[in-house]
């Protein structure tokens, strides 16, 4: 099943979440297969992965309020993440497989606008990256379309 961004709808409280962390001045980067589809990539995912710069920034929490949801920081084997209506498709990306540190990743990060909410956006080459460093077979299965994307996104 192949997806879009047309078709890549969020729900009211990730918009909401995405606009008050953008707002709150929260770094993040959407990565993944969620970058990937951002990027025009015929690819399908389940989840919106997301990247933030510092997983203790209170501001997260504020944004997670703001949205209608909660922040739960982690404890012990519980990792952080969102929780509330609407959020259940958010997920806290802990390592960035393959990646450079967070800042050097931000700053060649790309914007896109979905549904009238600015993302920031880990780029298609190195989400490319990263599912290579992870080998998963799920990660494998989408490496071609994900490579023809970029060609495609590259040819004069």
């Amino acid at each position: 099943m192949a997806s879009s961004v047309e078709s890549f709808a969020l729900t009211p409280a990730e918009r909401a979440l995405f606009e008050a962390l953008r707002r709150r001045g929260v770094r993040f980067l959407v990565v993944g297969m969620g970058a990937a589809v951002l990027e025009g990539a015929p690819v399908a995912t389940q989840d919106i992965g997301i990247w933030f710069e510092r997983l203790d920034d209170e501001r997260i929490r504020d944004a997670a309020v703001d949205a209608g949801g909660f922040w739960i920081s982690g404890f012990g084997s519980q990792p952080p993440g969102f929780g509330g209506a609407g959020l259940d498709r958010i997920d806290v990306v802990l390592t960035a497989h393959g990646l450079d540190r967070f800042d050097v990743e931000y700053a060649s990060r790309l914007t896109h606008e979905l549904e009238g909410v600015q993302l920031e956006v880990l780029p298609l080459e190195r989400v490319i990256v990263s599912k290579r460093s992870l080998m998963r077979p799920k990660d494998v299965a989408q490496l071609p379309a994900l490579e023809a994307t970029l060609a495609v996104k590259r040819a004069p």
